[in-house]
C-alpha cells in the first residue's frame, strides 16, 4: 500500500492590513513546531508537510496563533495521498497529497478551513466537523486564541503554568478562556479526526 502524506496550504487573511514583520515570525514559528518541511512563498501563502498524526491538529493551532494578532485570520487547505517527488522546496514537489491539497485550499469560499482526500466519501463527515469546529474557532478573541494556543504547545501543563506561561493574573482567567473557545470540543473532533484517518491509511 502506498504511503500516505499530509499537506497543509494556506494563506493570512486581511495581511496586506498588518507589517508582515509582525506576523511572519508567527507564521513561521507555527509551522517549525509541526513541520520540517515547509515554504512560505508570494508573501502570505504557505505550505507545509505535517505527520498525520498532526495534522488535524496543526489546523487550529495555526489558526490560534494568527487568530492571536489582531484582525488577522487564516485560510487553510489539507491534503492527503500519495507523493511523487518530495523536493527540498515543498512548493516544487508533486503528487495526489499536493493536488488534494490545493484543490481543498481553491475550494474555500466563505469557509476557512477544508479537507480534501483519496477517500471522498469519507470527506463528507469530516469536513462537515471541520467546518463547524472552524465556526467556533471563528469566534475566539486574541485573548481565547493565545489560551488556544498554548494548550497545544504545552499538552502536560496545568491550567496554573499555562497562566504564568501567558502571564495571566489568575489561572481562572485561562479555565475561562479555554470553555468560552470551546476548546474541549474542537480537541475531540481533531482526536476523532485523526484517529478516523488513521483507520483509513
Amino acid at each position: 500500500m502506498e504511503r500516505i502524506y499530509a499537506i497543509v496550504t494556506g494563506d493570512i487573511v486581511k495581511s496586506r492590513n498588518h507589517n508582515a514583520k509582525v506576523w511572519l515570525p508567527v507564521l513561521e514559528n507555527s509551522l517549525e513546531e509541526y513541520s520540517t518541511n515547509f515554504d512560505i512563498f508570494r508573501g502570505d501563502s504557505f505550505q507545509a508537510e505535517v505527520e498525520l498524526e498532526k495534522s488535524f491538529e496543526i489546523l487550529f493551532y495555526i489558526k490560534a496563533k494568527i487568530k492571536s494578532i489582531s484582525q488577522l485570520d487564516v485560510r487553510l487547505g489539507l491534503g492527503f495521498g500519495s507523493i511523487e517527488n518530495l523536493d527540498k522546496h515543498i512548493k516544487n514537489s508533486t503528487g495526489e497529497a499536493f493536488i488534494n491539497s490545493g484543490e481543498a485550499f481553491d475550494e474555500l469560499k466563505k469557509e476557512l478551513m477544508n479537507m480534501q482526500s483519496p477517500w471522498r466519501e469519507w470527506d463528507v463527515p469530516i469536513n462537515l466537523m471541520l467546518q463547524l469546529s472552524t465556526e467556533l474557532a471563528n469566534k475566539w478573541t486574541e485573548n481565547m486564541a493565545e489560551s488556544v494556543a498554548a494548550t497545544f504547545e504545552n499538552p502536560l501543563a496545568n491550567q496554573q503554568e499555562l497562566a504564568n506561561i501567558l502571564h495571566r493574573k489568575y489561572q481562572s482567567q485561562v479555565s475561562t478562556e479555554l470553555n468560552k473557545a470551546s476548546f474541549m470540543k474542537i480537541k475531540k473532533v481533531i482526536e476523532y479526526c485523526t484517529h478516523e484517518l488513521l483507520k483509513q491509511c
